[in-house]
């Protein structure tokens, strides 16, 4: 009885044993700077992060590499695959099929948008079209309103009083009236012409100090909507995508976030391609995960490329497994143990020059 106790014990130890130290099977995708081929080696932040959890949890593996983030979401349902390594976001719909490791990067989407090198008749044409806006269009109207209301009661005062400045004739007083209203706007006042009646030289009291009032908001006004608009793009922010065409990579995240806020994905294969669309103005922007576009974009070197800050949608990678994987805790602790030891960190500096916030 005791031998065949001991002839059981034996056997599945080593059936664990066997199942422990069995090769666990990878799967993962060529996405710069987390998974990628480099002189024959599979390199990238992710899959050193990965060896050094491999090691530290000794387990033995090989790996597959697959085109998306989708396929690399079927692979552990379809249980051909037991982890899935690279720039994988944790979301609550992935969550209810797979599991997933704690986070090892914080991540989010960000926006790429092309600015061009304006020529000088562009740069006249923007200028003037900043200008023509409504609410200064508005201003500039109420202005000239207020200078013939002004110049109206002036020429009422004075032209019976002082007819050689402001002449009896209507056209010709006004006129006069005009160019006095104008010039104290601008400079102060006119050379050789001033009221010299009391209801004259009141209106003008009143004028003046309006006009260094109207002085100050128009050069506000200007300042404001020249430096706005110049520095604006044409989008600035996620609220601004809204019925935009934008370039995203297929069955990402990025793109089911563009869906539900109603702009229009376009579905690409690459990073590469989605800038390639953008700079033959194919599409209005590009969107995707923010580490993945700042690299990209950085590695592209195209100075017409522009990054629109912040990050928003904050999101976290981590490592896919299988629902209820075996393999979770193990890989944990291993990612806790690098944290602990700073190890993590350095990876980030090595791909990133500096850790993720």
């Amino acid at each position: 009885m005791n031998r065949f106790f001991l002839v059981l014990v034996a056997f599945f130890s080593s059936f664990t044993l066997e199942a422990w130290s069995q090769k666990i099977h990878i799967v993962t995708r060529n996405i710069e700077p987390f998974s990628f081929e480099q002189n024959g080696r599979r390199v990238g932040y992710a899959m050193d992060l990965w060896q050094e959890v491999a090691r530290e949890a000794g387990m033995d593996y090989d790996v597959q590499v697959v085109g998306t983030a989708q396929e690399m979401v079927d692979a552990l349902t379809n249980r051909t695959a037991d982890a899935a390594v690279g720039a994988l976001s944790v979301t609550s719909k992935r969550e209810e099929i797979m599991d997933f490791s704690q986070p090892f990067y914080e991540s989010g989407l960000q926006i790429v948008t092309s600015g061009k090198t304006a020529s000088i008749a562009d740069t006249i044409f923007q200028l003037v079209g900043n200008l023509l806006n409504w609410k200064l269009v508005g201003a500039f109207t109420l202005l000239i309103v207020v200078m013939l209301v002004i110049s109206h009661l002036v020429w009422l005062y004075e032209h019976k009083v002082n007819e050689e400045m402001w002449p009896k004739s209507y056209r010709h007083g006004l006129w006069e009236s005009f160019w006095w209203t104008i010039s104290t706007l601008l400079v102060g006042g006119a050379d050789n012409k001033g009221p010299v009646g009391v209801g004259g030289r009141i209106i003008a009291i009143i004028w003046m100090l309006l006009s260094i009032v109207l002085v100050s908001l128009l050069t506000a006004s200007f300042t404001t909507t020249l430096t706005v608009n110049t520095l604006k793009g044409d989008i600035s922010g996620p609220g601004d995508l809204p019925g935009r065409d934008v370039a995203t990579i297929t069955g990402s995240t990025a793109a089911n976030w563009l869906t539900n806020h109603g702009a229009n994905p376009k579905p690409y294969a690459t990073l590469t391609e989605c800038l390639t669309a953008l700079k033959r103005k194919e599409v209005a922007a590009v969107v995707y995960d923010a580490p993945l576009v700042q690299y990209a974009v950085s590695k592209d070197g195209d100075d017409k490329l522009q990054l629109v800050e912040p990050a928003f949608d904050r999101q976290n990678y981590a490592i896919g497994l299988q629902q209820d994987s075996p393999l979770r805790e193990r890989i944990n602790r291993a990612l806790l143990a690098l944290s602990e030891s700073g190890a993590n960190t350095d990876l980030q500096k090595k791909w990133f020059g500096t850790a993720s916030e």
